[in-house]
């Protein structure tokens, strides 16, 4: 199963409740994917898919406030105690059930590395952020970072 098969089929809506969410990884032939999502349910916040044939990164942020229309741009603010990144994200409209995801294709660099191993994720889209604990992520990062950063910058 490719990387966009699994972000198309796996990403519903935001979950009703935040409480509920967690940080789940799931490997499979050159993929790791981790997804901030409620267990048992499509619901998914944010996923981040390392395909590690090609080293490329993927981040897929569900916009479930109806802020951005299908095709266009905007810019996501990814913040942590580990720092800030600003990120030009397309947004794709899901056939299935009208979900407008914001995709992009950075390069997991070592700035990458160092937010997502923060306490907090917080993520911004038009002046609206949602906060995402980041202890069930560490792992997770560990395995994107080893199969996907071009630097070789492994998670602490």
């Amino acid at each position: 199963m490719t990387a966009s098969t699994v972000v198309g089929l796996s990403l519903a809506g935001p979950a009703s409740a935040q409480t509920e969410m967690q940080w789940a990884r799931r490997d499979g032939e050159g993929t790791i994917l981790l997804a901030y999502e409620a267990p048992e349910t499509d619901d998914q916040s944010l996923v981040l898919i390392c395909d590690t044939r090609s080293r490329r990164f993927t981040v897929s942020y569900i916009d479930g406030r109806d802020r951005t229309r299908d095709g266009t741009r905007a810019k996501v603010v990814f913040a942590s105690e580990g720092g800030k990144l600003a990120l030009p994200m397309r947004a794709q409209k899901q056939e299935l059930d009208d979900t407008i995801i914001l995709k992009a294709e950075p390069a997991l660099s070592p700035e990458w590395v160092r937010i997502l191993s923060g306490q907090t994720l917080r993520i911004t889209l038009s002046d609206d952020t949602e906060s995402i604990p980041l202890a069930g992520a560490r792992k997770g990062v560990a395995a994107l970072a080893a199969g996907c950063s071009r630097e070789g910058a492994a998670a602490e």
